[in-house]
């Protein structure tokens, strides 16, 4: 690609910054700001729901998978390095004194049930995992302050999934039902001091009494009681981000983790803004081998995409440089489906290390045989081309 780029003439380049220009011209046309888009991410899920229902876990680094492949790690062991798709035998070497929990779907598909609860019934969403994509439909500009009122309770088993509805024995001190699983939880969901240093008994005399809570009417305060349900639902936290798309709502959901949200204001000075110092690594789709390419052309903000646009259409291909200078305007769909439909099926196997020919065709044909009877089930029929 260096030695292509090597070769580019000043003319090429001048006819390609037209022909982006113009493009990027025609985006902008189409700019959509009137939709408002969420993004909901469980924090660290499955290790939250393994340090909630085994407290002894709290204060310890842990991971959700095996010795082969890891699901999610909790924020203490992210500080070793340790991450998500990484092998449980190198996360052992990052951190000696990790502990691996084996994987519960069935438990948490029940949460993930729970946390679907708790979502505005106004929202038309979308699952990905333990992630919401939901379109805010918003006719609660009208809505009576009772009607937007929740009871703060504590615990596991209480009930509170309406507004208006007290919860019996409450407390005047109980505040939040998560217990503060993250150390390094926003600024303003910490209480003072050093909390290393401060117990739980300390915790609940700093927070100030308080027994309800009344969310307002704007897309930001309805994102809060989103996440206000979920920690009362099921004691975990989410994350959030609000933005005119889904691209920027996933990458705003990041941005305050864990347990808090950020929003872009429905507007292109605020979009432009956002990308302009927003690293490229950030943006789902560019992955570590798009991100070496793009810096060796020294690109690593969104901003340095976009002054690069004409480069980039003469090195990558048509589909590879539109979806470049999307990401560099700061576009993104706008459009969810209540029902989405399956477009792909797959099998997979998590193994150790195969040297041997006639073990990596057998392990192929098992994959194959498992992926055909699957197929059969649903009544599919796949189509070879060989090219």
């Amino acid at each position: 690609m260096m030695q292509q780029k090597a070769r580019i003439t000043s003319q090429q380049l001048r006819e390609a910054q037209l022909q982006v220009d113009r493009f990027a011209m025609e985006l902008e046309h189409c700019r959509d700001l009137s939709n408002t888009i969420v993004h909901v991410d469980m924090d660290a899920f499955y290790a939250a729901v393994e340090m909630r229902d085994n407290p002894e876990l709290k204060d310890k680094p842990i991971a959700v998978g095996s010795m082969s492949m890891l699901s999610t790690s909790n924020y203490h062991a992210r500080r070793f390095g340790v991450r998500a798709a990484m092998p449980g035998f190198i996360a052992k070497r990052l951190c000696p004194h990790l502990i691996i929990v084996p994987l519960n779907f069935d438990k948490y598909r029940v949460v993930s049930k729970q946390v679907g609860i708790c979502l505005a019934p106004t929202s038309i969403c979308s699952w990905v995992s333990c992630r919401i994509r939901s379109q805010l439909q918003m006719p609660r500009q009208d809505w009576p302050e009772e009607r937007r009122r929740y009871f703060i309770k504590t615990g596991n088993s209480a009930e509170n999934d309406e507004p208006g509805k007290e919860v019996n024995n409450l407390s005047e001190y109980e505040l939040s039902a998560s217990p503060l699983l993250f150390e390094d939880s926003p600024p303003d969901l910490q209480p003072p001091g050093n909390p290393s240093q401060v117990n739980c008994k300390e915790q609940n005399k700093l927070q100030i009494p308080q027994k309800s809570v009344v969310f307002g009417t704007s897309a930001e305060e309805v994102v809060k009681e989103i996440r206000f349900r979920i920690e009362q639902k099921t004691t975990l936290t989410a994350s959030a981000g609000i933005a005119p798309n889904t691209m920027l709502a996933k990458v705003c959901s990041d941005k305050n983790k864990p347990n808090g949200q950020y929003q872009i204001l429905p507007s292109r000075q605020a979009v432009m803004e956002f990308i302009k110092d927003l690293p490229i690594r950030k943006i789902s789709g560019i992955g570590k081998v798009t991100e070496k390419m793009l810096k060796a052309l020294g690109i690593i903000t969104c901003a340095e995409l976009y002054q690069q646009r004409a480069l980039l259409s003469l090195l990558f291909s048509e589909t590879s440089w539109h979806y470049f200078l999307h990401i560099s305007l700061g576009l993104g769909s706008t459009h969810l489906a209540r029902d989405g439909e399956r477009k792909s099926m797959s099998v997979e196997r998590t193994f150790n290390e195969i040297n041997k020919a006639e073990d990596q065709y057998s392990l192929c044909q098992e994959l194959c045989s498992e992926i055909a009877q699957d197929l059969q089930k649903e009544g599919l029929k796949v189509f070879l081309v060989l090219l």
